[in-house]
């Protein structure tokens, strides 16, 4: 169609401290405007006392982080396409050792972290990030930049879509470095936002440049009360 680029620009996620461009406090996390044709477009507080860590046997954890627990209740999941958004998003949810001193919950919190954030540029909707380990620090840096909150609103109304877009992560290391109540782990994240992104008049495919984008990050957990606070540093 004569003008999509015209008519539609490029979603481009920048990145300046952390994966993905929007991950980590003080990230620059800017996503370009989509004008539409139809729109205008730390916390390491040790807190209260530690708890001891669960016995676990030695795993091998490297590689891409597997996570596997989503509310499917909704219904049937149905991809995106250039003329209708995705229906039915899996919604992620926190396994039941999340709360766990274990490295296996440490895992699962960051499998959890990549699962929110792909449903975040699947639906616009924030809500299971806001519940994860990460401080509200790093949630509202999402949205620092001002275009940012606009095109998560965008999507969410269901004004423009992208294709099916996927978060993976990849740790570096068969387990963390642990220092007490301390974890941290090193990987490379990876964000494909799909082949294109689409209103209800046209769809703009992305370039390969444009698509994926992908960044060395180090998640930083730590146990206390109970449970894990997260953040991410470059």
């Amino acid at each position: 169609m004569k003008g999509k680029k015209n008519t539609m620009s490029s979603l481009i996620v920048t990145r300046r401290n952390a994966a993905l461009g929007v991950l980590g406090a003080g990230t620059a996390a800017a996503l370009a405007a989509c004008s539409s044709s139809n729109s205008n477009s730390n916390s390491n507080s040790s807190g209260g006392s530690s708890s001891s860590s669960k016995s676990e046997p030695a795993k091998d954890y490297k590689g891409e982080v597997k996570f596997d627990s989503f509310d499917t209740s909704a219904g049937e999941y149905v991809p995106a396409t250039r003329t209708e958004p995705a229906k039915n998003v899996p919604v992620p949810k926190l396994p039941e050792n999340a709360n766990e001193k274990s490295v296996e919950a440490f895992y699962a919190h960051i499998g959890y972290i990549a699962a929110s954030i792909q449903y975040l540029f699947a639906t616009g909707d924030d809500a299971p990030l806001r519940k994860s380990s990460f401080t509200e620090e790093e949630v509202n840096a999402f949205y620092k930049d001002p275009e940012t909150k606009k095109i998560f609103s965008q999507i969410k109304s269901g004004e423009i879509w992208l294709d099916n877009p996927k978060v993976t992560t990849e740790l570096k290391t068969s387990a963390p470095e642990i220092s007490g109540d301390r974890y941290k782990w090193s990987s490379q994240m990876s964000n494909d936002k799909g082949a294109f992104m689409a209103n209800a008049d046209t769809a703009v495919d992305f370039s390969a440049d444009e698509r994926t984008n992908t960044e060395s990050v180090s998640f930083v957990g730590t146990y206390s009360d109970n449970k894990w606070s997260m953040i991410s540093t470059h």
